[in-house]
């Protein structure tokens, strides 16, 4: 890993690495962590921050300029904000079932799928990880994996209920 880079690269590009890493590893532990504990309602506080600095940050990274001023990647950006909206809307209206899959969706959808896209070639990431000058196959394959990941999460009620409608069919 090459730190070094991330030390050349602007400080909204810094800001927004650290948030988003952050976010990450905080997001996990959140979603394996027991649910509905004071700790959990402070750390998730500490995740919507984390997750607001991460895309108000990533307004300010034009690297790409493909429409204007902004990439495809930056569509994040207000998915970000509505769907951290919706999540803690949910929750404070005692509608649990949905600020799960609002945060769960927030966490594969607003962090794992742009980080699986930061990896790609020509990014910082792929500089510092050293990931540069593989092909894309390889960075096409832990987008994959990542997508099939979040897509399990995201619709994780669905897949249970019908693994047991087949099960139980026999």
């Amino acid at each position: 890993m090459k730190l070094s880079i991330f030390f050349e690269t602007p400080i909204a590009v810094q800001i927004h690495m650290i948030c988003a890493v952050s976010c990450l590893f905080l997001g996990l532990y959140m979603l394996l962590s027991k649910k509905g504990t004071k700790h959990h309602k402070q750390v998730g506080w500490v995740w919507v921050l984390l997750m607001l600095a991460t895309a108000t940050s990533a307004t300010f990274i034009h690297q790409l300029r493909m429409i204007w001023i902004f990439s495809p990647i930056h569509i994040f950006v207000p998915v970000t904000f509505i769907g951290l909206f919706s999540g803690i809307r949910h929750a404070r209206a005692g509608r649990i079932a949905a600020h799960r899959a609002s945060m769960r969706s927030m966490y594969w959808g607003a962090l794992c799928i742009p980080f699986a896209f930061a990896l790609l070639p020509d990014r910082v990431l792929a500089y510092m990880f050293g990931t540069r000058d593989l092909e894309w196959f390889p960075m096409a394959l832990v987008a994959a994996i990542v997508l099939g990941v979040g897509a399990y999460y995201r619709w994780e009620p669905f897949w249970k209920k019908s693994i047991q409608r087949l099960l139980s069919a026999n």
